[in-house]
């Protein structure tokens, strides 16, 4: 498959909380069947962009900087939790006039899909884990404690980080334990597919194969990737999603 022509994103600013916008990057169809895609913990709507150039173009693809990173607002109060962050999503979709969608999570925003599938599974019409699942191997968790470690006040003069740093208080218990992650996934009834970067030190094998096997749903590894999955090899992500997105949309 050969690299597709650059494609600028359609974008735009919607409010789902006083006080709040988030930017939204959109491709494909504006007509077309919807898929959202939300990014992991720091990153931002240009995570997905290769891989939503690389999906046929019948879909719709909306990618919000989910709140507190990218261009979207900063939380006013501070709250980075999993349960106002798909509350978000919620109100996203109505603002869209958006019934029901696919959702495609990556990490944070992974799990972010997950608890929106298990509240709202009649507005989740399929549901794709990207490099993270009901369980995380400890050696992922001990990277991901690594992350919170903060330094000393930055420069002033130094450009601001791309996320709100508050969004780390929130990461130990992000998303609950795997017991209720497990009753998220159970309540869904959505068609799941799991993503792992063959190269994850985030995700194991296991983890991701139990995970897609609770759920009655479809275990995929992507060669050459880590756990920024769609950043490192986006052509077989896209090629992985168009598979699984064909017969349900």
């Amino acid at each position: 498959m050969s690299d597709p022509e650059p494609q600028p994103p359609r974008r735009r600013d919607i409010r789902v909380a006083p006080g709040l916008r988030l930017r939204v990057a959109e491709w494909g169809a504006p007509d077309g069947p919807p898929i959202v895609f939300l990014h992991g913990g720091a990153h931002d709507a240009s995570h997905w962009a290769d891989v939503c150039r690389r999906l046929p173009p019948r879909v719709r693809c909306i990618v919000p900087d989910q709140r507190g990173h990218g261009a979207s607002d900063r939380a006013p109060d501070g709250d980075y939790s999993c349960k106002v962050q798909t509350e978000d999503l919620s109100a996203l979709l109505d603002a869209l006039s958006i019934e029901r969608c696919a959702l495609v999570g990556h990490s944070m925003g992974g799990l972010n899909a997950l608890r929106f599938a298990g509240h709202w599974p009649a507005r989740t019409r399929a549901l794709v884990l990207v490099d993270v699942s009901t369980d995380t191997r400890e050696a992922g968790l001990r990277a991901i404690e690594r992350s919170r470690t903060r330094s000393a006040p930055p420069d002033p003069a130094a450009p601001p980080p791309p996320f709100d740093l508050r969004l780390l208080d929130f990461v130990p218990s992000y998303g609950g334990d795997a017991e209720e992650r497990r009753a998220l996934l159970a309540a869904s009834t959505a068609p799941l597919l799991v993503l792992r970067g063959a190269k994850s030190r985030i995700l194991s094998a296991e983890a991701a194969a139990s995970c897609a096997r609770l759920g009655g749903g479809r275990f995929v590894e992507i060669p050459e990737a880590g756990h920024n999955v769609a950043v490192h090899n986006p052509e077989a992500v896209a090629a992985a999603l168009a598979e699984f997105f064909d017969p349900i949309l």
